[in-house]
């Protein structure tokens, strides 16, 4: 795994809320997308035991909720300051009416998971998070992991920015573009400074690790999870992609197999919901 080092800052965490759906124009129907399929999922229960790795402030979870109720919920995350936002909000949230477990921990180490149940959760969330995993072989011993926790007939839900991870391709060009549209935005609507977007950029850069959305399906199986749906914003190629068109991309679009593993082309957010 790539030691993370932004998202653990307190003035990050502080910030993060007031302008990540702005910044992304498909952040929330992305959310909003899986709440609604999640319920659909789960048209035969009243209720889900679940747990969103990566939790960050938690607005993947407070959005499920919105859609279905949670029985329990357990939040885990390396950043400190983000799970203090995280409870801050959860018990100002009316749809969700339990008291959550929170966890400071990477998903990547080993213990923890020790105190649950194998086979006691119905619903696995992650978003924007699994991209940190640089090794392969790490990122399907988390999954794998993260199968065994849940019932059969579970929920596992991942949405990730995907790309070619070689910067010679069309593929990495285009995510690399909407970093940088998405830093001109940060500037234009002073939700950072100059210093904080060269930071932010950094970690996009160096922290996070992209695969294609091949791979991470690849992984998926291997793992045991039967992928039911594949959907997410496929980037435009570098020469189309800028901020007007960027910031016109706010639908969820389906995906075969076939059309996934026949191309590497660059997703702002790429979705898979998973069946074991």
């Amino acid at each position: 795994m790539v030691e993370e080092t932004y998202f653990v800052k307190t003035k990050v965490a502080n910030k993060y809320d007031g302008y990540i759906g702005e910044n992304i124009p498909f952040y929330w129907p992305a959310l909003n997308f899986i709440g609604k399929s999640v319920s659909e999922y789960f048209s035969d229960k009243d209720a889900l035991d679940c747990i969103e790795i990566g939790s960050g402030s938690a607005n993947l979870s407070i959005t499920v909720s919105q859609y279905i109720r949670l029985r329990s919920l357990l939040l885990l995350d390396h950043s400190a300051p983000f799970l203090e936002i995280a409870k801050q909000k959860l018990s100002e949230t009316p749809s969700v009416q339990i008291t959550p477990i929170l966890k400071h921990a990477s998903f990547l180490s080993d213990d923890w998971q020790n105190d649950i149940e194998p086979n006691s959760k119905d619903l696995i969330l992650s978003s924007l998070t699994l991209d940190h995993i640089a090794d392969d072989e790490e990122f399907l011993s988390l999954l794998k992991k993260l199968q065994s926790l849940l019932k059969k007939g579970g929920c596992f839900v991942t949405a990730e920015k995907c790309a070619s991870s070689s910067n010679t391709t069309k593929s990495w060009q285009s995510f690399a573009k909407m970093i940088h549209i998405r830093g001109e935005n940060n500037l234009k609507n002073n939700f950072k400074n100059a210093s904080e977007i060269e930071a932010w950029k950094h970690h996009n850069f160096t922290e996070d690790i992209l695969r294609p959305f091949s791979d991470v399906w690849t992984l998926v199986e291997k793992a045991g999870l039967t992928v039911e749906y594949a959907g997410g914003v496929p980037l435009p190629e570098p020469e189309n992609l800028n901020y007007d068109t960027f910031y016109e991309l706010n639908k969820i679009k389906s995906f075969t197999r076939q059309e996934v593993f026949s191309s590497e082309q660059a997703f702002g957010v790429a979705i898979l919901i998973c069946k074991k």
